[in-house]
């Protein structure tokens, strides 16, 4: 019984080592970002590190920038639609006192409201800035 349980262990170990870490990218990181397009913005929960070193699963509002030859179609063609959008991050994500989440497989579980801003807890969040090259459209629109 004993070897059984080493085995299954040991299959363990493996594949939570095989997931991507969730790590939190930086201003200057090339990332691809899955999300909802709405309004020059892209609403994610889904954002992975193009090197493939890991993924950050925090909800995110991303302003879209970059070419207008790039960013005007997605403006105008892909507004309401969840697609990705491959680019480079030109500012840093919100802080740590965001709420945090974790994935289980479908389901994510996120914890905490996080803090507003003590000097104008009626100003709108910080949007981080997403520097757009290309699109990978879905076919699939946002939920309503």
């Amino acid at each position: 019984m004993k070897p059984l349980a080493f085995a299954l262990g040991g299959l363990m170990a493996v594949s939570i080592q095989d997931k991507p870490a969730d790590v939190v990218p930086k201003k200057g990181d090339a990332v691809a970002v899955r999300g909802c397009i709405r309004a020059g913005a892209i609403e994610s929960s889904d954002t992975e590190l193009r090197d493939s070193s890991g993924s950050y699963s925090g909800f995110v509002t991303y302003r879209i920038s970059g070419d207008k030859k790039v960013i005007n179609p997605i403006k105008k063609d892909h507004d309401g639609h969840a697609d990705v959008l491959i680019g480079t991050l030109k500012s840093d994500l919100p802080g740590t006192n965001s709420p945090k989440s974790k994935r289980f497989g479908n389901t994510r579980i996120t914890i905490g409201a996080g803090q507003q801003s003590r000097t104008n807890p009626d100003a709108p969040p910080s949007m981080p800035v997403l520097d757009v090259k290309e699109i990978e459209h879905t076919g699939t629109n946002c939920r309503t």
